[in-house]
């Protein structure tokens, strides 16, 4: 597709795609797409993050709403879940949240969740670019849309799936990359007893060395504060980053491990599955099986997670960079719910963070990425599809060879991984040079 990525649209803002222009035409689009799917009249529901583009883009957008015959709400700045939420809870038709996620703030993009809190198909994508038609028309200066409380009764639905004051005694440090969680988590915490520890609460750029990018920084304040625990969320808050008492940065593939372990545990895990990605370390698989659970994985990004959810009817799933879906409370990623998860656990069961993650033992690992001139589909290099599966005979059971083309980029990644860390990189080290030798 032309405009849309693995998870809505992003660039530079003032670039060819991001800027006020642009944004009336994605307005336009919209209510176009709505047209076509019967829906005449209605609202839709704009949020957005803290980058100083956003109230710009999201007018621009709304004013193109407007001219195709729908009412735009805005719910303000708040996070891409609590969007997602009050899309649900209003009976809106769509949800547009404008942020780039974790990308830098020189950045914007358009994210888009269905009526039913979820993110579009790729089939609704494609439709969708095809009513984009260009324009010069911005937004109004004048124009404003009317004001949609989300925020309450988003954090007010949440707090219902947590015991009162479950928190009390716990030291947290919030880490909210001065994004779209300013508000949201710090309330929350504080409402289930927890002391919060701020950090990158709205005193500096969003996603600027802040945040789950950078988590060295909440890393290092968890030392000092001998805190309990570590939390850093990305710019709109689908996703969580956790830090044990030691200020140790745990591995997002542990994390999954522990929210099936919980999730198990609580007898909310339907059909002893968890949906990860292709990219999610094998030390995961392993882990559950110790449990009788199956892991299934999904093309990366959370979207092609969700869809496996889905087919397979499981209800936890997740990426290893820290979206975590729980569909049964929401269909999208919430950073949010995941720490309060892990925390609550935590505080019941008087555990450390540190000596629960160390349950997944992850296997050894070596990832890649090549620069490539055109995107050869690996069925058209038989040499090289030669080359990855004598690889993976050679690690049988013990270990897998992985190698995929880069969604945003063009660049061909390879993984490989497995209980010997002398044959991993064996593996790598023969199919880096096939790759540099045939790409």
């Amino acid at each position: 597709m032309k405009f849309f990525g693995t998870d809505g649209i992003r660039g530079p803002f003032g670039g060819e795609t991001i800027n006020h222009d642009f944004a009336v035409s994605f307005g336009r689009a919209l209510g176009k797409f709505l047209r076509l799917e019967g829906k005449v009249g209605g609202s839709v529901i704009l949020g957005r993050d803290s980058r100083p583009s956003g109230k710009g883009l999201q007018d621009a957008c709304g004013n193109g709403l407007r001219m195709e015959g729908f009412q735009p709400l805005d719910a303000g700045m708040i996070p891409s879940p609590a969007l997602a939420y009050g899309v649900i809870q209003s009976k809106a038709h769509l949800g547009v949240m404008v942020t780039a996620s974790h990308n830098p703030h020189s950045d914007n993009g358009l994210k888009v969740f269905s009526q039913y809190g979820s993110k579009l198909s790729i089939e609704e994508e494609q439709i969708i670019e095809t009513c984009i038609e260009p324009t010069l028309q911005t937004a109004h200066s004048d124009f404003q849309a009317k004001f949609i409380e989300v925020e309450g009764p988003y954090l007010e639905n949440l707090l219902t799936r947590f015991p009162p004051n479950t928190l009390r005694g716990m030291k947290v440090v919030l880490d909210l990359a001065n994004g779209a969680t300013q508000s949201t988590t710090p309330r929350a915490f504080e409402a289930l007893g927890a002391e919060g520890v701020l950090l990158n609460a709205g005193d500096g750029m969003i996603n600027q060395d802040a945040g789950s990018e950078f988590p060295r920084q909440a890393a290092q304040r968890v030392i000092t504060e001998k805190a309990d625990l570590g939390i850093a969320h990305d710019g709109d808050g689908d996703r969580v980053v956790f830090i044990d008492p030691a200020g140790e940065v745990v591995d997002g593939d542990k994390v999954l491990g522990l929210i099936a372990a919980i999730a198990m545990e609580n007898g909310i895990l339907k059909g002893d599955s968890f949906v990860a990605t292709v990219h999610s370390n094998s030390g995961l698989a392993a882990f559950l099986e110790k449990m009788n659970l199956v892991l299934h994985r999904a093309d990366v990004g959370d979207r092609n997670v969700a869809l496996e959810m889905k087919r397979l009817r499981c209800n936890w799933g997740g990426e290893s960079s820290g979206h975590v879906i729980a569909s049964d409370y929401l269909p999208t990623g919430d950073g949010l719910f995941v720490a309060l998860t892990v925390a609550h656990y935590l505080a019941k069961r008087q555990i450390n963070l540190s000596k629960f993650s160390n349950q997944v033992v992850l296997w050894p690992s070596k990832s890649g990425s090549f620069r490539v001139k055109k995107r050869i589909p690996l069925d058209k290099l038989p040499d090289l599809r030669k080359m990855l599966n004598r690889c993976n005979e050679r690690m049988l059971k013990d270990g897998r060879a992985l190698l995929r083309y880069s969604g945003t980029e063009p660049k061909i990644r390879l993984l490989v991984e497995g209980k010997s860390e002398s044959l991993v990189n064996e593996v790598f080290s023969d199919l880096s040079m096939c790759i540099e030798k045939i790409l």
